[in-house]
């Protein structure tokens, strides 16, 4: 099931880009936070859509973003708790430590230059049972092979071949990338987005297929030691 795009009250019409960008409602990445998660960070909080359905799934809930687009985290201060506009690649202590149950990476993390970096420096931001809810692109996807076969390699607006990714993950690397980080990965769920014959192909094979047919990884996990 494809994510749902929710457009805020408020926000000013913009490309169906940016839109897809700021607006994403992303449930699957929803379905991921744990239940007990009642202090929430955004991080790429965007208009604040994935706040809001956060913030609906449960009473008394307070989402925070960190968000680099100025206009976007002016809609975003209107639907979360707190935003801060900064660079998180670069950014110093944006909160206190130990603040967060949870801290959220939506498809933000492929845009960074050091995502390893960028997930050890929030780590003290956790409380000290917290968790990280990661969303990463899977380059293996076979529309991507596929395409790379029939037309090699060039960038779109968006998508797996998004013109502003730095980085690029299959199954095994983005793992590694938050046991790099200094996490324990509690869950990994594959989102499934393709064609009715990958899906029974995938199905007959006993999930074989899954690497190939997953668009993202969603990761849940645990820091694995605490400073």
């Amino acid at each position: 099931m494809m994510s749902m795009i929710v457009l805020l009250p408020g926000v000013p019409k913009v490309s169906s880009v940016d839109i897809g960008y700021y607006s994403n409602e992303r449930p699957e990445v929803a379905a991921m936070v744990p239940a007990t998660a009642r202090t929430i960070l955004d991080v790429g909080c965007g208009y604040g859509a994935l706040g809001v359905l956060l913030k609906q799934r449960v009473t008394g809930r307070a989402v925070y973003g960190i968000e680099y687009n100025p206009d976007a985290a002016a809609q975003a201060r209107k639907v979360l708790d707190g935003v801060v506009v900064c660079d998180i690649a670069t950014a110093v202590d944006p909160y206190p430590e130990e603040m967060f149950d949870c801290i959220v990476f939506a498809d933000i993390l492929e845009h960074l230059v050091e995502p390893c970096d960028v997930i050890a420096r929030l780590k003290p931001f956790l409380r000290p049972q917290g968790t990280i809810v990661c969303s990463i692109p899977n380059i293996r996807h076979y529309t991507a092979i596929m395409r790379i076969i029939q037309r090699g390699w060039s960038y779109d607006a968006y998508g797996l071949f998004d013109r502003t990714h730095l980085r690029f993950f299959s199954r095994g690397s983005a793992c590694n990338l938050v046991r790099s980080a200094g996490f324990t990965i509690e869950e990994i769920q594959p989102h499934i987005v393709a064609s009715r014959k990958a899906r029974i192909a995938n199905s007959l094979l006993l999930n074989a297929l899954e690497e190939f047919v997953a668009q993202q990884y969603l990761i849940r996990a645990t820091p694995s030691i605490r400073a």
